[in-house]
């Protein structure tokens, strides 16, 4: 008897165990597992976008693609000169001098494009030698100190090198308007025809705004900026360091 006991009690565990499991199948409900009524796919594209969003803001420096950078920076000038046959070499010392601008910088389907304005001073000292009435070399000695208002005319490029600093080049002829023309050479031409480029490191603030510091060089001078009776080319090379802030909108 006790043997057919536990024979029935063992059967009816089994029974109930079998039972229990089936009814848990019929009500389990995948929702409550994976959530399937969340759109994930919406939420992936969501996600990547505001990131691309994100980027482009960066490299931009602005949602629509543009930013104006102002600049404040210190410049040395040095003078290329080719005197006139069988004269004696003229000579020439660089000078520094400030410069300030402000340059628009539009990204358009990601070709980007600068100008502005910059105000530069370019000053350089010279000597020339000249014939006087007794036919005795002599020579001139004067220190130039030219003001010019240039407008760029760049293309330029660039991109993020970490989440928050990115870099860019720009470069192409720029047009400079002579301010302060100098009584100590007659004959200097108040229009400056020339090459420059900028390269520039930006510190994102946040998407819109960033301290930047970089270098700039101009070439000056290939219309020829003078030309006399001692002097036949003359043509500047301008560089130097400016620092400021980046302003996307």
């Amino acid at each position: 008897m006790k043997r057919l006991l536990y024979v029935t009690l063992i059967s009816a565990g089994i029974l109930l165990m079998q039972n229990s499991n089936t009814s848990a199948q019929s009500n389990f409900d995948a929702k409550l597992k994976f959530k399937s009524d969340k759109n994930y796919s919406q939420e992936i594209k969501t996600r990547d976008y505001n990131e691309a969003l994100k980027k482009h803001k960066k490299i931009a420096g602005s949602l629509l693609g543009l930013s104006l950078d102002f600049q404040l920076g210190y410049n040395t000038t040095s003078a290329n000169v080719d005197e006139t046959s069988n004269l004696q070499p003229v000579t020439t010392t660089s000078k520094g001098g400030f410069a300030f601008g402000a340059l628009l910088n539009v990204n358009l389907l990601g070709l980007g494009f600068s100008t502005g304005l910059d105000f530069t001073k370019k000053n350089f000292g010279i000597e020339i030698p000249y014939y006087d009435t007794t036919t005795t070399i002599d020579s001139v000695s004067s220190d130039i100190s030219n003001s010019y208002m240039n407008i760029p005319l760049n293309v330029s490029f660039g991109g993020m090198v970490s989440e928050d600093i990115g870099v860019s080049f720009s470069g192409g002829p720029y047009l400079g308007f002579l301010l302060n023309p100098p009584n100590e050479l007659s004959g200097y031409k108040d229009f400056d025809f020339g090459l420059n480029g900028i390269l520039t490191g930006r510190y994102f603030l946040n998407p819109f705004m960033a301290v930047i510091l970089g270098m700039q060089g101009q070439y000056g001078g290939l219309n020829n900026l003078l030309s006399t009776s001692s002097v036949e080319t003359l043509n500047t090379f301008n560089w130097g360091l400016f620092t400021g802030l980046s302003v996307g909108f």
